[in-house]
């Protein structure tokens, strides 16, 4: 996202964010499979608890963190330079948490 300059669920191409998490978190033999996904950004910096106070006061990010129904849980956070495109060429800091269950 910070190199390509974009920011959303569905990646640069298009593709919807469980399509690409799939690819890593496969359903195989399970008879259940869903996952769910947290973004944030900010500039210049973004702390893990300021990342956390915002999707707290979201309440579809507040409901993803509360679910009972996730088993795993990803965390990325990747701090850009100059991040092109949707970020204007400032330094960033990004935050992905996806979340999935597999039963």
């Amino acid at each position: 996202m910070g190199r390509l300059g974009y920011f959303g669920h569905s990646s640069a191409d298009g593709t919807m964010f469980w399509k690409r998490i799939r690819r890593y978190y496969p359903a195989g033999g399970h008879s259940y499979w869903s996952v769910g996904e947290n973004l944030v950004w900010q500039s210049p910096s973004l702390s893990a608890g300021s990342a956390l106070n915002l999707w707290i006061g979201s309440p579809p990010h507040l409901a993803n963190l509360l679910s009972h129904q996730w088993r795993q849980i990803g965390v990325s956070a990747v701090g850009v330079t100059a991040a092109p495109g949707t970020y204007g060429g400032q330094r960033v800091v990004i935050v992905t948490t996806d979340f999935g269950v597999r039963h």
